[in-house]
Order: C-alpha cells, then structure tokens, then sequence
C-alpha cells in the first residue's frame, strides 16, 4: 500500500510538472510593476524598492543571494544553511547576539519578522516589519543587509552552540512530507546534482569537522563592496 502511495504520488508531481512546463511556455512575460525602482550597484547586486502606504511607516527589507546547497559538494552538505543560521550569530557590526537584541529593541521579533531560509539554489534573509520613523534605523537595516552578504564573524564558540540548534531543527522537520519530498527529488532532476541538493541534510562534520569549512558556500556570492555605496543608492 505504501509503495502504490509512493508511485501515485510521484506520477502526480510528474504530471503536475509537465502541465506547468507546458503552461509556462504559453503564458506571457509578467510585466514589471512600474513602482518598482529597479537598479544594479557597480558590484553586481540588484536593488527593488517600491513604496507601501501599509502598514503605515513601516518597511520590509529582504537580501536574497544566489547561492544555496546546489553550490556544496558531497562532503559539505548542509553547510549553506548552517551558515545562513551563523549570520544571526555575530557579524563585524553586529557582534554576538546585539543584532537581534537591537532588532527586537525597536519591536522586530526574531522568528516572526527577522528570519530566512536556504534552498537548492537561493539564500534569503527578511526583516519585517520595520518602523522607520528615524532615518537610522533605515541606515542600521541596511548596515545588517551588507553584514549578512561579507562580514559574519562565524566566530568558533557560536558555531560550537549552534550545532545543536540546527540539527533539532533538522530532526523535527523530517516529516511525511519532507520525506516524501526527498524520495520525489531523485525522480524530478534525474541526472542532476539537484536531487542531492538538500539544503538541510544533516552530517558528521556538525560535531567531528573543522570550522573553516563552513565560509566555503559563499565562494560564489556577492556583496555590496561597502555601506555607503548601498546606502547612497537605495536613498536617491
């Protein structure tokens, strides 16, 4: 019963993936909304902004980095999120734990309004909810965006904490349906490295490994080349 369960399953994400392809095809490009402010930094990195009216004087801040667990080798998996946890854990600004404790001074709640999530192929990190009644925190948000994409201080003792924290977060998402998922993945990006791409696999380097392994996953990122440049472009 189990295995009927199984292929049915997979037969409808196969059927499902094939009507979307097709789907796609026929659909029309989406067009850009035109109170969005599009632009690119000399560095590389890409800035939308537009204005909300609501919630009133708040604002949202997202950077979302093309990198993710497609990007580790066999011998590093799970290393992208883990170092998406380490940027809540101390960056050169923000050291130790004064990013959230600042955060959460002005009413932005870690977990529900500062968090992110690693994928196969995108890292992206959100703080929501922002009062900006004062131009600085606007500045200091900034500041957090440019610390998340080059300076984590992935300093050896917050590393040393957090392995547990992910491997329990590992452990209590493996449900029916991520299961069901990583059976699925094999089928949908036969060969490719896609379907070993689990952004959360756990393994034995999380207590036995060295931890200069954990800054190879960003080899292919980019950052804002200093806060000035980031700040002088999202503010003309």
């Amino acid at each position: 019963m189990k295995r009927l369960i199984r292929k049915t399953f997979v037969a409808i994400l196969l059927t499902g993936g094939a009507t979307m392809a097709f789907a796609q095809q026929q659909m029309p490009p989406i067009p850009v909304d035109s109170n969005v402010r599009i632009g690119k930094l000399d560095n590389g990195l890409t800035y939308y902004i537009r204005h909300n009216a609501l919630p009133e004087k708040q604002a949202d801040f997202y950077i979302a980095q093309k990198v993710g667990s497609i990007l580790e080798d066999d011998n590093q998996r799970g290393l992208a999120h883990f170092l998406e946890h380490m940027c809540f854990n101390g960056t050169t600004h923000f050291p130790d734990n004064t990013l959230r404790e600042w955060l959460e001074s002005i009413g932005v709640k870690f977990g529900a309004n500062l968090n992110a999530y690693t994928s196969i192929d995108e890292t992206v990190y959100n703080i929501n909810n922002v009062p900006v009644t004062r131009e600085s925190v606007v500045d200091s948000c900034l500041l957090i965006l440019h610390d998340w994409a080059n300076d984590l201080t992935l300093d050896p003792k917050e590393i040393d904490k957090e392995r547990g924290v992910i491997h329990e977060e590992w452990r209590t998402g493996m449900g029916a349906m991520m299961r069901m998922y990583e059976t699925v993945l094999p089928v949908l990006y036969k060969d490719s490295k896609m379907h070993t791409a689990s952004p959360s696999e756990p393994w034995k380097w999380w207590t036995t490994s060295p931890i200069r392994h954990c800054v190879t996953i960003m080899k292919n990122g980019t950052a804002p080349t200093s806060r000035e440049s980031l700040s002088w472009e999202i503010s003309m």
